[in-house]
């Protein structure tokens, strides 16, 4: 249990010793109360407070500059949860009177000093304040439980209203009781989306994932909450969905500045704080749970416009994205064409390279759907797989599904680097661009090494590169290296009796107590118990 900070104000320099006395011989034997400072006025007492915010300030009442009294009651404005209690040399009604009406939790004369009636005041008052941080607390997990229950209730529900599955009467009546009134007033859809999310999810365990996912949904809510009421969840994977709501109807200018604000602020916030780049599409805006849906078609809409760039891309009702084609009759003539190429014994990796350049350019001058786009790449990769029969698909083939969270530029990267690979590395031992990767990690062993650089080394996009090195090694690429790096650092050890710190150094690992669980989760023992085993 966190003690109870002090704080002591009196003019009188042998009261203040008293007291100082008092409190080195009350925390020897009782650890419920730590003295944090003294002051010897109300000024002063003020200016510690705003740094120090004690919970317990036992004071006297008559002091230079400004009373007892006067100080309270500036104090509570700064301090509403603190107590007081008054240590005088005066018995005046007057100011007890006055103590009372301010909430003072006792008034004590000092002279003489009773130290038993001085303790059981101060116990007195840290009753009060224990029990006003248990309901605190109590009142804090409420407040989450209500507000992960929001989330559930609204996520569930907004997913059975986009699907034609909810009542809007029911709808109303249930997020009348969480309080979510926004939907009755004018708002507007917000798609948040992450970039890259292929390598995000290559790049994070797991568990990180869970919570770079929510902090990003704190930054949303947070974010949106300073323009207006909102609500928002994680929708799923990569994308999450915000409302916000105005009570007034703003003129169309207005609304302009607002969205690019907001969106603005929002990318802004997760980039910086969690490096996270996301696009961002808004829906014009909409009033009455009826236009929930469409508002959210139209920012999934224009979310999807990163699909076409390097992604932090905004689009709003007033930043439009370009004109889009709703027929891809072009694009899969130019993938049939392309298609045919694999009927013959061809092993062109330049042209194929070039086709892959030219289809994509022609896509997005049509800048057909996302979806559409992607389901057209999908085809021509099940077909590329069929007609590859002489060149059998082991365990390292590209699911189509690989292609699902990309941008057009990273889909094509990676349908190029698969069939390129197939193309020049049918039937070898061990894959070149694989090899490459063995051969460049062995020679900057001691270097800092990360997915994205090796990756590039091999031409290879990060996302496919790591898939692929782990099913043609058994082992991921980060399993890979650290196993390497201790390796090394065994052979170091054999050779000489380093430190662990010049042990990190040497094989490229910059933290020490993550050099030493590394070593002992290789080799089952720290690294001086394991000179020690060699030794002896």
């Amino acid at each position: 249990m966190n003690p109870i900070r002090c704080l002591i104000v009196d003019d009188e320099e042998l009261i203040i010793q008293r007291l100082q006395l008092f409190f080195a011989e009350l925390c020897a034997v009782n650890s419920n109360f730590i003295l944090q400072g003294a002051a010897y006025s109300g000024v002063e007492a003020l200016q510690m407070v705003r740094q120090q915010q004690p919970d317990l300030v036992i004071t006297d009442i008559r002091m230079p500059e400004m009373d007892g009294i006067a100080m309270i009651g500036e104090m509570q404005k700064l301090l509403p949860r603190t107590e007081y209690v008054i240590l005088t040399a005066y018995s005046d009604f007057h100011y007890a009177k006055r103590a009372i009406q301010m909430g003072v939790s006792d008034y004590i004369v000092k002279v003489p000093l009773d130290e038993e009636e001085l303790l059981r005041a101060m116990n007195k008052a840290g009753l009060c304040i224990r029990q006003a941080r248990e309901k605190e607390e109590h009142l804090r997990k409420l407040d989450m439980s209500i507000v992960k229950n929001r989330h559930r209730v609204f996520k569930q529900l907004l997913r059975e209203l986009l699907q034609g599955e909810a009542r809007f009467g029911q709808a109303e009546e249930i997020m009348a009781s969480y309080d979510m009134q926004l939907f009755e007033h004018t708002y507007c859809c917000l798609v948040i989306e992450m970039d890259h999310y292929s390598n995000f999810i290559n790049q994070y365990p797991l568990s990180d994932q869970s919570i770079l996912k929510y902090g990003i949904l704190n930054i949303i809510e947070e974010t949106l909450g300073q323009y207006g009421s909102n609500i928002a969840c994680h929708l799923e994977r990569g994308r999450f969905i915000g409302f916000l709501g105005w009570p007034h109807s703003p003129s169309a200018k207005e609304n302009e500045q607002r969205f690019w604000n907001v969106a603005q602020a929002v990318a802004g916030n997760i980039r910086t704080y969690l490096k996270q780049p996301v696009s961002i599409g808004i829906s014009p805006t909409a009033v009455g749970w009826r236009e929930i849906a469409p508002a959210y078609n139209q920012a999934l809409e224009a979310c999807g416009e990163h699909y076409y760039s390097d992604g932090e891309t905004v689009v709003t009702p007033f930043h439009p994205a370009a004109p889009r084609s709703r027929d891809g009759r072009g694009i899969r003539l130019k993938l049939q064409e392309l298609l045919m190429l694999f009927h013959r014994e061809f092993d062109d990796v330049g042209e194929l390279r070039g086709r892959l350049q030219a289809i994509m350019e022609q896509a997005c001058r049509e800048r057909l759907p996302r979806q559409l786009m992607t389901g057209l790449l999908k085809e021509f990769l099940a077909s590329a797989h069929n007609q590859l029969d002489r060149w059998k698909q082991s365990a390292d083939e590209l699911l189509e599904d690989d292609l699902t969270d990309m941008s057009l530029p990273e889909q094509m990267e990676l349908i190029y680097s698969h069939l390129a690979r197939k193309l020049t590395a049918r039937d070898t031992a061990l894959r070149p661009d694989i090899a490459k990767a063995v051969e460049y990690i062995e020679a900057n062993l001691t270097e800092r090494l990360s997915l994205q650089i090796i990756a590039k080394q091999v031409n290879l996009a990060p996302a496919y590169f790591s898939t692929l090195f782990k099913k043609e090694m058994k082992e991921s690429l980060v399993d890979y290296i650290n196993r390497k790096k201790i390796e090394l650092a065994v052979e170091l050890l054999k050779a000489k009796n380093y430190s662990n710190q010049e042990l990190c150094d040497m094989v490229g690992i910059m933290n020490e107590a993550y050099f030493c669980a590394l070593f002992k989760q290789k080799t089952g023992t720290s690294p001086k118990q394991y000179l020690k085993q060699a030794r002896g």
